[in-house]
């Protein structure tokens, strides 16, 4: 393995692009930062020092840590969408309030699992990989 193989591209990991070709999500598009940006590793930080040292050193509970990724998702990742419409079919414009709700929803799993997916691309794509692969630009 080269080791320019393991290089990121550290400006989109930050900055976030489009991501498309999402399993399970059809013709939806995100735009998403990618995981690990230096916001989302800051607010949780903050997040799990929030929670008293015993229950850290316990675990966080799965609830707990399904919060937090929602919250950290919600606040530093995704920023925005396309494709999603109301139920009277009209285009459904970003809102990061109801993107809010469903990533912590369980009954949108497939949601959260489409922007972490999505978010994962980003965090992972090499310089060489920043085409219109997974998504128009």
């Amino acid at each position: 393995m080269k080791l320019s193989s393991l290089k990121i591209n550290s400006a989109v990991l930050e900055q976030g692009r489009w991501v498309g070709n999402i399993p399970e999500m059809g013709s939806i598009r995100l735009k998403v930062r990618g995981l690990g940006n230096s916001d989302y590793r800051a607010l949780m930080d903050r997040l799990i020092d929030s929670v008293p040292r015993e229950e850290r050193i316990r675990g966080l509970s799965p609830e707990k840590q399904d919060e937090f990724v929602a919250t950290c998702l919600r606040d530093t990742v995704l920023e925005g969408w396309d494709g999603f419409q109301n139920e009277d079919g009209s285009p459904l414009p970003f809102d990061k309030e109801l993107a809010g709700k469903m990533l912590l929803d369980p009954d949108f799993q497939r949601f959260n699992r489409a922007v972490q997916w999505a978010a994962n691309v980003v965090s992972i794509e090499s310089e060489a990989d920043t085409t219109d692969a997974v998504g128009k630009p």
